[in-house]
């Protein structure tokens, strides 16, 4: 097969135990993941790769394959490289198990221009809409240069706003801390640009070997992100730009966001 797509699905979960189980329209989040991947041009094979039979059966009966990972990884890239041991592709696609919401064919086009680049690494980015992303640890931001290739994953707030954070300061009442200061909306005029990291990579076959025989790297165990690994480790990652998307499902209030998106979607909404 030229490329492949795994799907690592673990059941434990810190900020959201059994997450991939949990009900979205009437069907298990696991599920919305395994339907997009299946509807993406140019991936030969959908794999799950999972600790936990329960994620298996609902994968097996949305139209994937199953791996039964064992042991324990350091991150969803480990476990992808894990479960990639076991099959011969030249591309492997890495969708993280919570990125319920991609449009199928903006993954596609992203693969494509991927496939026929010849950098190592990839991955997607997406406008950061909303500023409360900015500040929240849980949406993942990436910064780029002028060449689209990422220079850096934070989930803090990257670039930061100093303009705006010196305004907040200067308006404060006298004596009240600036924790309690919060940032503007996006389209309240600021011309910041921020980009939102979304949890799909390309690996060359090769390129993927390279990193899961790099250990965790110290900025990687700061931030909790598994792309930095590769970074510290002088590695190029290119950055593909698609335009909807909202962070991935990493807690209860994430799935009510999520829930509200597709209650605009006439296609999920009739399917719930």
């Amino acid at each position: 097969m030229d490329c492949i797509a795994i799907i690592p699905a673990r059941f434990a979960s810190t900020r959201f135990p059994g997450k991939l189980l949990a009900s979205l329209a009437g069907r298990p989040l696991i599920q919305h993941v395994v339907e997009a991947v299946v509807g993406v041009r140019g991936i030969d094979a959908t794999i799950v790769a999972t600790d936990d039979e329960r994620i298996g059966e609902v994968a097996r009966e949305s139209g994937a394959d199953v791996v039964l990972s064992r042991g324990e990884f350091t991150s969803g890239t480990d476990r992808v490289a894990d479960a990639a041991s076991c099959y011969s592709a030249d591309i492997i696609v890495n969708v993280q198990g919570d990125e319920l919401l991609l449009d199928p064919g903006a993954v596609a086009a992203a693969l494509g221009r991927f496939r026929d680049s010849g950098v190592g690494l990839g991955t997607l980015r997406a406008p950061l809409r909303e500023r409360r992303d900015l500040w929240d640890p849980n949406a993942v931001k990436v910064v780029i240069d002028d060449n689209e290739r990422a220079l850096y994953f934070s989930r803090a707030p990257v670039p930061f706003p100093r303009a705006e954070w010196r305004a907040a300061v200067a308006d404060l009442p006298a004596g009240e801390s600036i924790a309690a200061w919060s940032p503007r909306v996006s389209g309240s005029g600021s011309a910041l640009e921020a980009w939102l990291h979304l949890g799909v990579y390309f690996y060359r076959a090769e390129a993927l070997r390279r990193w899961a025989a790099l250990p965790p790297s110290s900025l990687e165990k700061a931030e909790g992100l598994e792309q930095l690994r590769v970074l510290e480790a002088g590695e190029t990652m290119q950055t593909y730009l698609i335009r909807d998307a909202i962070p991935g499902v990493n807690t209860p209030d994430d799935l009510e966001r999520a829930r509200a998106v597709l209650a605009q979607r006439p296609s999920h909404a009739q399917r719930s």
